[in-house]
């Protein structure tokens, strides 16, 4: 399918390409996908129910600040992150919208804070404390723990964390929020006892006449799961990166991978011969093989260990990936591409003529889920965002 540039700003566009070119190896990340994702989202949710889109983990691999930027030209209400890093990138685009920290930045970083003008998450009376000793006037959002065992005030400490909060003159408490279970245990009548939990504490806030301005609990799952829930708002992530995490959900939606291809280059090419002495044994019994070496390793985020099956993509055809795999290079068997040059691309995940290496095959040749493909994607690897005016996505029913 041909891909076109995205209209980024040129001095943006050319120093990616720049990049790409000078490393041989690189990301493709398709932002119409993300902003198709964005308006699936948006369809659904009532018209008073902002969106903050969390984009952790710099946007799951793909980038915080051009992705920050797409969806804010869809109109997105906010964003949230977790670390200050991909706080600073969403700043550098020029974007102005709220920005939520998640749990991780401290109060060490508060001449940053202040100055980008964000949101800090507050899980107890002492965290206030110190945000208030380090910011004049903190900005914060009272983060409450449903049964999810990580950062934010249980729900007996909830109604007193909010009632501190709202009686001091100098702390802007913007809202209260809750990140639903996701670990393992979780069955299907949790997230009722969990949306109870958080109309307790809310009932109670009420007690003492307030309720914050903006309450949120749904991420990606809870969204697309359970309209209930809603609230004010939703700070869905994966969702936006093509990943449903649910296979059936209630509000259905069709979604396109942002992850379009890994692409690396064939960095040496040679036939082996007798002078070597015997190839491995994992090679197999090939004495003339055609051995390529591919510059991308484990260092870059591919498996340590090369799994049987696992291929990557030249001159439009498949060839076998050789254990082990090393820091920043991976073998390749091009006994059967013997067209295949110094140079050449290497597609290893995403499609190149009538061949293609889906999210599903490569997952397992990582040995991971989908999900787990972006988190592994590296910082120092290029980006090159491009644009594709049709697709008919993945519909999740």
């Amino acid at each position: 399918m041909r891909t076109v540039p995205v209209p980024l700003s040129g001095v943006h566009a050319a120093n990616q390409s720049s990049a790409a070119m000078l490393r041989g190896s690189w990301y493709e990340i398709d932002l119409d996908a993300i902003c198709h994702n964005y308006r699936q989202l948006r369809s659904h949710l009532p018209c008073h129910v902002k969106v903050y889109a969390c984009l952790k983990r710099n946007a799951y691999g793909c980038g915080a600040g051009p992705v920050a930027s797409a969806l804010a030209k869809e109109g997105v209400d906010g964003f949230a992150v977790a670390s200050l890093l991909d706080a600073i990138a969403i700043r550098q685009e020029g974007l102005s919208q709220q920005l939520l920290l998640y749990p991780g930045a401290l109060p060490a970083a508060a001449p940053t804070i202040q100055s980008l003008d964000l949101t800090v998450s507050v899980s107890s009376i002492a965290e206030l404390a110190q945000w208030r000793a380090a910011i004049t006037r903190p900005r914060v959002f009272i983060k409450v723990d449903l049964g999810f065992f990580r950062a934010g005030a249980t729900p007996f400490d909830a109604g007193k964390l909010l009632a501190a909060a709202a009686g001091l003159a100098d702390v802007q408490v913007e809202g209260i929020y809750a990140h639903m279970n996701e670990l393992p245990t979780m069955q299907a009548s949790d997230a009722d006892k969990q949306l109870a939990r958080m109309h307790a504490i809310l009932r109670e806030a009420s007690g003492f006449g307030w309720r914050p301005a903006v309450v949120m609990m749904s991420s990606t799952e809870g969204v697309l799961n359970h309209p209930d829930m809603d609230f004010d708002a939703v700070d869905p992530g994966a969702l936006f990166f093509g990943l449903p995490e649910s296979d059936k959900p209630t509000r259905r939606v069709m979604l396109r991978p942002a992850l379009k291809s890994i692409c690396s280059s064939l960095v040496s090419v040679k036939r082996l011969d007798a002078s070597l002495g015997p190839a491995p044994a994992f090679f197999g019994k090939n004495p003339g093989m055609i051995l390529g070496v591919i510059g991308m390793g484990w260092g870059d985020g591919l498996p340590r260990h090369i799994p049987s099956g696992a291929v990557g993509l030249i001159r439009g055809r498949r060839a076998r990936l050789l254990p082990p795999a090393h820091l920043e290079h991976i073998r390749i068997d091009l006994t059967d591409v013997p067209q295949a040059r110094y140079g050449d691309q290497v597609v290893l995940l995403g499609r190149q003529g009538d061949q293609s290496i889906t999210h599903e095959e490569a997952a397992t040749f990582w040995g991971t889920d989908i999900v787990g493909l972006y988190a592994q994607l590296r910082d120092h690897i290029p980006r090159i965002y491009t644009a594709r005016p049709t697709d008919k996505g993945i519909h999740n029913e």
